[in-house]
């Protein structure tokens, strides 16, 4: 049985964390993903996590240069399962890359905190040639794997070519971790009703290459709002679609493949 997170991003700016914790656990979700709580909200998101029967997992965005180890603190502290982090930095040369993935994973084992650098655009990791080579110079190194950024990138439409789908496949070994979110190969998020049946198959099939490598892989799924830019040009927010109904629709099919 797998296990699965739901950002707390997804859940309406307008309601209290108790509520949104409530409406995690009732849909059947194991956790929450967020940012770690600063020190004055740690004692209450606890009590509030807990009283949710809920895990929490910590994400994050790295800029380039800030020191890494406070997020790490944060994040053990407040006594989350794992921490992954969006790292800025793409332009920086592949020297700098190396001593930032070796801060973060030894950070990881300082802590005993499981560590996943995400996928992501505008990151270190945009690009997943570069991203392929990282890997193959830190055979420690585990990704959170957002693959919505590279399929869009790709402008990838099921089924997908060969030499991306086995990319794809490449990279996800290397998972800890999957952002669970769809689209069709030009915007970072559609709504699942309009993701073709074979787009479908292509990211299951990617999520469960990923599993297949990392029995304890962490699906979270991370559909977000217009409000934090996952909107799309030339339309209203109406059409992102319902993302909390997406959501849990993702969790059935999650659970039932």
């Amino acid at each position: 049985m797998p296990r699965i997170h739901c950002s707390i991003l997804t859940l309406p700016d307008d309601l209290d964390t108790a509520t949104k914790l409530r409406m995690i656990a009732e849909a059947g979700f194991d956790g929450v993903q967020t940012v770690p709580p600063s020190p004055a909200a740690r004692a209450s998101f606890a009590d509030a996590v807990g009283a949710a029967g809920l895990e929490a997992s910590a994400c994050g965005h790295l800029a380039q240069d800030h020191p890494a180890e406070p997020v790490f603190e944060a994040a053990a502290r407040a006594g989350m399962t794992s921490l992954n982090l969006q790292v800025a930095g793409y332009w920086r040369d592949d020297a700098w890359h190396d001593a930032r993935v070796r801060e973060l994973i030894a950070l990881s084992e300082t802590y005993q905190l499981p560590f996943f650098l995400e996928t992501h655009r505008h990151r270190m990791t945009q690009d997943p040639r570069r991203t392929l080579a990282l890997l193959s110079r830190h055979p420690d190194l585990r990704l959170c794997g957002d693959f919505s950024h590279y399929t869009s990138a790709g402008e990838l439409v099921g089924p997908w070519p060969g030499e991306w789908r086995d990319m794809l496949h490449t990279i996800a070994a290397r998972c800890g971790e999957v952002h669970i979110r769809l689209n069709n190969g030009q915007n970072i998020q559609d709504p699942l009703r309009e993701i073709a049946p074979e787009q479908q198959s292509e990211f299951l099939a990617l999520w469960h290459a990923a599993g297949a490598q990392c029995p304890d892989l962490l699906h979270t799924t991370e559909l977000l709002p217009a409000s934090i830019g996952y909107d799309r040009p030339g339309r209203d927010a109406a059409n992102l679609g319902d993302i909390w109904s997406d959501s849990v629709q993702l969790l059935s099919m999650l659970r039932a493949a």
